[in-house]
């Protein structure tokens, strides 16, 4: 049986929903009667639920290197934001790998992280016009985003993994889709992400001219 993206986001938190449920009906009780709320002492925290962090093992200041060759390719600066309600990525890149001929300068982008209560949702832009709304979450031992419709012809997906010693992998792949009909999968990049121990090397990732 071939399952769908949206099927294995469904499977994968039909158990989160119900303790969604759960949260919302206690968040309603103690909102409802602010005076009750504070005579008893219960504060919700909504994001402080567990599977609201199930993407903080990639939270920190990351050297990133080309997993094929160790080259350094770049710093990401990934922290939570909004009482842990959100993640934020800022990335730098170091050398040309998406550098085009027709740009003057090197790729910087962001991107926003967020549990929606079903599935997983990032938003990336960067200063080369790039744009992706990825969706998705866990599998197994692994945390994939997809995106759910084709941009330029194709699919997209973004995958991370933590490894034994702290490192991480994150692999972005695509391939093409044309009508019904999908090619391989092609990997954009490899990378390893290493913690960062001295942050005063990580360079200014804000636009001074903008």
């Amino acid at each position: 049986m071939k399952f769908t993206l949206e099927d294995m986001i469904e499977e994968s938190y039909k158990m989160k929903n119900i303790i969604l449920i759960f949260l919302s009906l206690i968040t309603a009780s103690t909102t409802a009667s602010p005076v009750l709320s504070q005579d008893i002492g219960n504060f919700v925290v909504p994001c402080a639920v567990p599977f609201y962090r199930e993407l903080d093992f990639i939270v920190g200041d990351w050297q990133v290197y080309h997993k094929s060759t160790g080259k350094l390719a770049g710093y990401d600066r990934i922290g939570r934001i909004l009482k842990g309600c959100a993640i934020q990525q800022s990335w730098v890149s170091l050398d040309d790998h998406f550098s085009s001929k027709y740009v003057p300068f090197r790729l910087k982008g962001r991107s926003i992280t967020a549990f929606n209560g079903s599935y997983w949702v990032q938003f990336w832009v960067d200063n080369q016009a790039g744009v992706q709304l990825l969706k998705g979450g866990p599998q197994k031992d692994k945390f994939v985003l997809r995106s759910d419709e084709n941009i330029g012809g194709f699919e997209y997906m973004l995958t991370w993994q933590r490894q034994d010693d702290g490192t991480l992998i994150n692999i972005h792949q695509r391939r093409e889709v044309k009508g019904d009909d999908r090619g391989e999968w092609q990997i954009l990049y490899e990378w390893l992400y290493v913690k960062n121990l001295n942050r005063g090397t990580y360079p200014n990732d804000e636009d001074k001219d903008d």
